[in-house]
């Protein structure tokens, strides 16, 4: 009788130890906002966020939402980034479906310091591959034939140019040039 009067208890005991409050914490997100070099419809497009925790305490990004079905997730939730430690979060975007001037959000629920949310955001243009406007059908039949060419294999793939942002640098190379500036200033003659 005493060992079923003592499980409940230490079982009880275990959940109630587990319960911990997450703490606030600050976060650095490299180039939130991206512009890409326009792509081919139907080629998809890779998309990684480096996201730096810069507390002591463990960022806990528990649920991401996009703006469309295009643009997915591909990390397991919830995403964890230890203290001080920098992890990536990666996004496929699929332009099948899309022509034009394309923009796309996802927002990241999370613990951080001064919002519940964080915003990423690229845009880019989906240019169809020939004179006409194919239709789904053989969109999906290019997507299933398709395979590396040797321009691709040379040049590499025209989703793999990269990114650039608005701002003229980004945040780490602002504060090296501050601090090369005060270090100037410093120094005499």
């Amino acid at each position: 009788m005493r060992r079923l009067v003592a499980f409940p208890i230490a079982l009880l005991c275990l959940f109630a130890a587990c319960e911990r409050e997450l703490k606030p914490v600050d976060v650095e997100i490299v180039d939130a906002k991206r512009h890409y070099y326009p792509v081919i419809q139907g080629e998809l497009l890779g998309i990684t966020y480096e996201v730096e925790n810069m507390s002591k305490d463990p960022l806990f990004i528990r649920e991401i939402q996009t703006t469309c079905g295009c643009y997915i997730n591909q990390d397991k939730l919830p995403i964890v980034i230890p203290p001080k430690q920098k992890g990536k979060i990666h996004f496929t975007y699929n332009s099948t479906k899309n022509t034009g001037y394309v923009e796309n959000f996802a927002w990241l629920y999370g613990n951080f310091a001064d919002s519940t949310w964080r915003e990423l955001q690229f845009d880019t243009n989906v240019v169809p591959p020939v004179a006409y406007t194919p239709d789904y059908e053989e969109l999906w039949h290019q997507v299933e034939t398709r395979s590396p060419n040797m321009k691709d294999l040379v040049d590499g793939k025209a989703t793999e140019k990269g990114y650039y942002v608005d701002e003229d640098l980004d945040p780490r190379e602002r504060n090296r040039e501050e601090t090369e500036a005060e270090v100037e200033k410093l120094i005499v003659f």
